[in-house]
């Protein structure tokens, strides 16, 4: 950090400093946390791109091309520094059926593209509109809910990546993870201990991935490597194919075909990049730089530039912003340095990114993980109140059960203002008998295939509602017991799909996941 930023920063609060002056202070306030917090969140991100687009149908190197458009050109437009913008899973599983009619089977490309245009022209037109400012609505717990939900995929797409491995190289590639999560965490050990400011700087998941990708590499060991999720090997086929039948995306027929798509992936995108915005502000203690409705146009701007170029769209995802945070990023070169180093291993270094074991990824991941969870409201989840504690599993639930974040916040908000609304304008008689009725409905739609998934969220509504009545002298017991019954019936029906997903699965016409 240069002498005259430090100086501007002591003697101008942010929210007094001129535009260009706020530009300068994002940018080259924490130069070498931002180096090293982006070079980490690339890491985080290629295991993931890669296996959302093996998921979807895409060749992987067009998510790792959006990688670098998204994180190069939000580093420059983007409302929160710190934010690692790139191709997200919760963007790319909309368009899994527009991939499969149109873009697999070569009829129509171009529209893939279009509607990823038309996403960024959306979310342009709502940073306009100031749709940034319903984050500031969002309740406490369903944040921890978002966080916590996050952590639990995080968690358990590991696992599922760690169980890719063969029976016979399991427990190498076991021995492996354990090496690089004791590689990262004996290194923030010795952080603590080596007080040198220049090795303090170095983040603890980098070792973790060199360690391991060193043994693993010089030691020809018969792991799972990136190659074997899929080539990364980049190729041009698709840039610039919105201009090959440019016409075709002018037609009606194309039109009625994207919108509602790129109205989900604009909405759904913005969503959770509101909330991901949230988190690295709080987690940096900067929340006064963040502009949510400057980010929301910068996400618009980096999805149109990555429809031109003919890959896919995305948002900002919160595990290699955690990643990014904490390991010192928090300015907008971190999302420039992330950028420039996916192009480096993608452009330069193919074969070396190839070879590199995933158990390296695995061990980052698993890190990080641990690191993303709030401890608080799990550990002191029995004294938080009821409600609080039921909005936040049922986003854990949500989030869990379909693998979309913005799911998961959308029916915690739902079922937390519902719950105050109806608490706060009817009476509690009134109160609980809603609570009783919904009950009763969550029942009687539950043995209907989605109608199970339908009634996890009413019932936790229910048990809001009736936690609200719960201190009423006339109605307090009988709200107490409607708390109960659907607190009963919310365990019945997580744990009525576990088991027509994993234990009998397909046994029954029930939801599964």
């Amino acid at each position: 950090m240069s002498n005259n930023t430090e100086n501007e920063k002591k003697a101008i609060p942010y929210k007094e400093m001129t535009f260009w002056q706020r530009e300068r202070y994002t940018w080259f306030s924490n130069i070498p946390g931002d180096i090293w917090g982006g070079i980490v969140a690339t890491f985080c991100l290629l295991p993931e791109v890669i296996g959302f687009m093996l998921a979807v149908g895409i060749p992987p190197y067009m998510g790792l091309f959006t990688c670098i458009i998204l994180t190069v050109s939000l580093s420059f437009v983007s409302g929160r520094p710190g934010v690692i913008t790139a191709c997200a899973g919760a963007t790319a599983t909309i368009l899994t059926g527009l991939i499969s009619k149109v873009f697999i089977t070569g009829e129509h490309p171009e529209y893939l593209f279009a509607a990823v245009i038309l996403a960024g022209i959306i979310q342009i037109v709502l940073g306009l509109v100031k749709f940034g400012m319903i984050v500031k609505f969002i309740p406490d717990s369903v944040m921890h809910g978002f966080v916590n939900g996050l952590a639990t995929i995080i968690l358990i797409s590991q696992i599922q990546m760690l169980l890719r491995e063969k029976p016979e190289t399991m427990g190498l590639q076991i021995g492996m993870i354990a090496v690089g999560v004791g590689s990262i965490v004996g290194f923030k050990f010795l952080k603590k201990v080596i007080k040198g400011r220049g090795f303090a700087t170095i983040p603890e998941a980098i070792i973790g991935v060199v360690v391991v990708a060193v043994i693993g590499i010089l030691a020809n060991l018969p792991i799972m490597r990136v190659s074997d999720l899929g080539s990364v090997t980049p190729e041009y086929t698709y840039i610039g194919s919105v201009f090959e039948n440019f016409g075709n995306i002018f037609t009606w027929d194309c039109f009625a075909t994207i919108f509602p798509l790129s109205l989900s992936v604009a909405f759904i995108g913005l969503v959770e990049t509101m909330l991901t915005s949230r988190v690295v502000g709080e987690e940096t203690k900067t929340t006064e730089i963040t502009d949510l409705n400057r980010e929301c146009r910068g996400q618009g701007i980096g999805n149109i530039i990555c429809g031109f170029l003919g890959t896919m769209p995305g948002c900002a995802m919160i595990a290699p912003s955690t990643a990014n945070v904490k390991s010192g990023g928090k300015g907008r070169l971190s999302s420039l340095v992330t950028g420039a180093t996916m192009a480096v291993l993608l452009f330069a270094l193919s074969p070396l990114l190839s070879a590199i074991p995933l158990a390296a990824f695995i061990a980052v991941m698993f890190y990080i993980c641990f690191e993303v969870y709030n401890w608080d409201s799990i550990i002191k989840m029995a004294k938080n109140p009821i409600k609080d504690t039921i909005v936040m599993l049922l986003v854990v639930t949500i989030v869990i059960g379909t693998h979309n974040l913005a799911f998961g916040v959308i029916f915690g908000i739902a079922a937390y203002y519902i719950a105050f609304l109806l608490n706060f304008f009817v009476s509690s008689k009134k109160d609980v008998i809603v609570s009783y009725i919904l009950l009763g409905a969550a029942i009687a739609i539950a043995p209907f295939g989605i109608g199970m998934f339908f009634s996890i969220p009413i019932v936790a509504t229910s048990a809001c509602i009736a936690e609200g009545c719960r201190m009423d002298f006339d109605y307090g017991k009988a709200a107490k017991a409607s708390t109960v019954l659907n607190l009963i019936a919310y365990a019945v029906f997580v744990f009525l799909i576990i088991l027509n997903t994993y234990i009998m699965p397909g046994a029954f016409m029930w939801y599964h996941l």
